[in-house]
């Protein structure tokens, strides 16, 4: 599965993903850089980590993860999901 990062770092988290992990409208996930990938997790031990606010089915990637990754608007990611986590991977 693929998914368009939007002009403002935005991606949509497909229904299925959602359903599949509980997430809650105006739920605070956590999403953070590990092996050139971005996660997405409900819960971790690492309070520091970035924490966006998941809402209408989308969630902002921060500006410094967008950067570090290389990740532009329009730009593909796949989506994967393992251990109660989104993995978001750039295609480009």
């Amino acid at each position: 599965m693929y998914l368009k990062v939007s002009d403002n770092g935005q991606i949509r988290i497909p229904k299925k993903v959602q359903t599949q992990l509980n997430l809650i409208e105006g739920q605070y996930l956590f999403v953070y850089e590990s092996q050139n990938c971005i996660m997405i997790e409900k819960h971790h031990e690492d309070e520091t980590l970035n924490q966006c606010l998941f809402t209408n089915g989308k969630i902002t990637i921060p500006m410094e993860l967008r950067r570090l990754l290389n990740i532009t608007a329009r730009t593909t990611l796949s989506i994967d999901i393992s251990s109660n986590k989104v993995i978001l991977k750039n295609q480009n």
